[in-house]
């Protein structure tokens, strides 16, 4: 009997994957491989909710634990939805007895966020960043930026049309009284 626990313990997976996905869809995949080797793959269902009463977006959270053998590998993440097909991979060490979550954002690009148990070796993906919001944040306020110098230019394009019509407007009077003058 002790021979069988000692064995279950070296045969059995050392370490978790915590995958924590973010995303956008109403129905989406997830497949999940480590080292080349598909480990997951998962349909996700996202709920439809109104955005200010009007806009409808679906989106959803998913988590998921994955048993990993201890070591470093190289986690790939690939989300498809209808009109979104996107992969990124990481690199992570994943160490006996312990949990590392993964964060996936599926935003406007796939992004992931490794949070190990001892932040690994993997680090961010270039493109995540530890403020994912921030590529929101930026797109709305460069929407605001660009619907203000539009409607400035409108105002310009106003007020200058109106001089130049009041402008013609007095120089046809002019050229009516000096017509009746002579």
């Amino acid at each position: 009997m002790l021979l069988l626990g000692i064995s279950a313990f070296f045969l059995a997976p050392s370490a978790t994957l915590k995958l924590v996905c973010r995303h956008d869809f109403r129905s989406a995949e997830i497949i999940v491989s480590i080292d080349g080797d598909v480990v997951h793959t998962e349909t996700l269902t996202g709920a439809v909710k109104k955005w200010l009463g009007v806009v409808e977006r679906a989106g959803g959270t998913y988590t998921r634990s994955i048993p990993v053998s201890s070591g470093r590998h190289r986690v790939e993440v690939r989300l498809r939805a209808p009109g979104y097909d996107r992969t990124r991979s990481i690199e992570a060490d994943f160490n006996r007895g312990t949990s590392n979550t993964l964060s996936v954002d599926s935003g406007r690009d796939l992004s992931l966020v490794w949070r190990g148990a001892d932040r690994g070796v993997g680090g961010t993906e270039p493109d995540g960043g530890s403020f994912p919001w921030l590529k929101y944040a930026s797109s709305i306020f460069g929407t605001i930026f660009a619907s203000i110098v539009s409607a400035s230019i409108g105002v310009f394009v106003q007020d200058f049309l109106r001089a130049r019509k009041a402008q013609m407007a007095e120089e046809e009077n002019i050229r009516r009284q000096s017509s009746r003058s002579a």
